[in-house]
């Protein structure tokens, strides 16, 4: 795991050194720079040694006698099998890295490479002598979108690098927030990919690839989880439930075996949900010894989201080395400063793992979790709400929706948030989850010409992502992938971790798992009562029976008392910044304020107070 950063169309050893060096966190063990005033380009890379720990790994890398040129972030888990291919046809290698595999297969297979690898991974790869109609450059991002890579564009020359806070660094980003990517930040506490936080800057695609030849650029769109599981999901139509359970331990043990692979030691989260539990167990499955797991805790205060006795049940079923980190509302500055620091974008989650992960690599460098494992197997309550006919669609019951609108508007509640649901098209069921503001509260707190278009643009964003071929819980699932895990879930845990060196493998993101798991029939996922059913089925012998029958019960921090007390002071200075009167109505912002003095703050001021705090760090302008 590492940082990169470049430059095409241009020799900038220096910018690209400072890009470099503010993402040195990424990559502590190794630094490296190279240019050419033939293509002409700069590539950077600082590394994270966890496979091929010697000089031979060193980045960037050349192969075919100079000819080809790479920075690379991620991990080939099936390089050793993809090296004894290429060995087979004539390639010949001078280390044992991943890295050398990539070069090596571009160098045999072009840019349909990609499809090869099995991980994670983002690159630039240059070809100093392109065959005809090959790209002079490559950028390249894994499946899932696991790993990072954004650039934007000035004149002739593209600037790319894992962070956002790596291109501010190159001198020639415009520090000005995008309005429609802010629009996402203030309904959700993210912003969806490709987009960012930035104004001209994106995010390569997951499951893409951008070729590049002079001036000349296409973006290829190489897997995408609905058209690549055509055949399966007609296949998987007759399964029966025993079969589905078979096929998917072998599956869970092949994505166990892939992520142990790994020249350093790797250790685990572990929350003491069926996720995280269920990983451990295939990992000690596969490895044979003692998992190393670490989980959060809080105060006594703060018990009610405290998982610790979960997670201590699962440490002694499986077995592991179990490692728990406290956290104290003490703490609550401390942390929200230095995370604000190390975060790439704003995000209104993300700082548990930024928790977690300072504590776990003081022991290991690489750690697995259980990331996805909701988003494919319809572990959230609201996949069971998405599958309900929308027999009552307000296109049918105009009078009756809106008059559930008004009334929820007067008093929101959870009864006429829930009727509205029922109410809602598809599309607009998937726009109502997860929201900061709702459609009503955005009318009251942001520049009323914000608020015109705002409904209507998250609406649109989900019509296009349905798959009328795929049934409600699939529909759901690609929703969700390509939405929230995509954009906030793996993009914090990427730069949460790495803000400590630390390597974040999502197991349960194996692409053929994932295939497998969004192509079976969705009884077997979503049961009259059991949510994730084939997943628990697989999973039982490393589940215990009160982790497989507890209430869900995501991650949460105690933010509403850390607002309240530590970071009060710091709050209140944010609602009373310029840039917050640019954004929110004075109106708006006097409640909130009020609601500070009275030691009730609203979530959504946790978000409020992370963007503004960002945007002064980074003296980023409003227009």
């Amino acid at each position: 795991m590492c940082g990169i950063a470049g430059v095409y169309g241009a020799v900038d050893e220096v910018s690209v050194a400072r890009m470099v060096d503010v993402q040195i966190h990424r990559g502590p063990d190794d630094r490296g720079i190279w240019s050419d005033p033939a293509i002409p380009a700069t590539l950077g890379h600082c590394r994270l040694s966890i496979i091929d720990l010697s000089r031979e790994g060193h980045q960037p890398m050349s192969y075919d006698d100079g000819r080809l040129w790479i920075t690379y972030n991620g991990e080939i888990y099936n390089f050793s099998e993809l090296r004894i291919e290429l060995e087979g046809v004539g390639h010949r290698f001078h280390s044992n890295s991943d890295t050398e595999i990539i070069l090596a297969a571009y160098c045999e297979w072009g840019p349909s490479c990609v499809k090869k690898f099995r991980g994670m991974f983002a690159f630039a790869l240059i070809d100093k002598h392109p065959p005809k109609g090959a790209p002079n450059l490559l950028l390249a991002r894994d499946r899932l979108g696991i790993k990072p890579l954004v650039y934007f564009e000035r004149g002739f020359r593209l600037f790319f690098a894992s962070e956002l806070c790596s291109l501010l660094e190159s001198g020639q980003v415009d520090r000005t927030i995008d309005p429609d990517a802010l629009l996402d930040y203030l309904a959700s506490g993210s912003v969806y990919q490709p987009r960012t936080i930035l104004k001209g800057v994106k995010a390569v695609p997951a499951g893409h690839y951008m070729a590049i030849s002079g001036n000349e650029r296409q973006l290829v769109s190489y897997w995408d989880l609905h058209e690549e599981t055509c055949g399966l999901r007609k296949e998987l139509q007759s399964i029966t439930f025993s079969e589905a359970v078979e096929r998917l331990k072998v599956l869970l043990h092949d994505a166990a075996r892939y992520n142990m692979v790994s020249d350093v030691p790797v250790g685990a989260f572990l929350s003491g949900g069926i996720d995280s539990t269920a990983v451990v167990g295939f990992m000690g499955e596969v490895n044979g010894n003692r998992i190393r797991t670490f989980s959060v805790g809080f105060e006594s205060t703060h018990q009610a989201i405290d998982e610790r006795f979960y997670a201590r049940m699962a440490a002694k079923h499986l077995g592991s080395k179990h490692e728990e980190v406290i956290v104290t509302s003490r703490e609550a500055y401390e942390l929200f400063t230095k995370v604000v620091a190390n975060i790439d974008q704003p995000s209104f989650d993300g700082i548990n793992t930024w928790i977690v992960s300072r504590v776990v690599r003081q022991s290991v460098k690489v750690a697995v979790s259980g990331l996805g494992g909701d988003e494919l197997f319809a572990g959230y309550t609201h996949f069971r709400w998405l599958a309900e006919d929308a027999k009552f669609c307000h296109n049918k019951f105009p009078v009756v929706y809106s008059a559930l609108e008004n009334i929820h508007r007067m008093r929101p509640n959870r009864i006429t948030l829930r009727l509205l649901f029922k109410y809602a098209t598809p599309a607009e069921r998937l726009s109502m989850l997860r929201r900061i503001l709702d459609n009503f509260e955005i009318k009251n707190a942001v520049r009323p010409e914000w608020s015109e278009s705002f409904r209507r643009r998250l609406i649109d964003r989900y019509e296009k992502s349905l798959k009328t071929d795929a049934d409600k819980v699939q529909q759901t699932s690609y929703a969700e992938i390509n939405g929230y895990l995509l954009s906030t879930l793996l993009r914090d845990a990427d730069v949460m971790s790495m803000a400590h060196g630390l390597e974040i493998r999502p197991m349960l993101l194996d692409h053929p798992l994932v295939e497998f798991a969004y192509s079976l029939p969705s009884a077997y996922k979503l049961g009259r009562v059991e949510a994730k059913r084939v997943f628990i089925e697989a999973a039982s012998e490393h589940l215990p029976t009160e982790i497989r029958t507890r209430p869900k019960m995501g991650f949460e921090l105690p933010i509403i008392d850390w607002m309240a007390g530590e970071l009060k002071l710091s709050f209140g200075a944010f609602l009373g910044s310029e840039t917050a009167r640019k954004i929110f109505q004075p109106s708006y912002i006097k409640s909130l304020a009020c609601s500070l003095r009275q030691g009730k703050p609203p979530r959504a001021l946790w978000a409020w107070g992370i963007l503004l705090s960002w945007m002064d760090k980074h003296r980023i302008k409003l227009n």
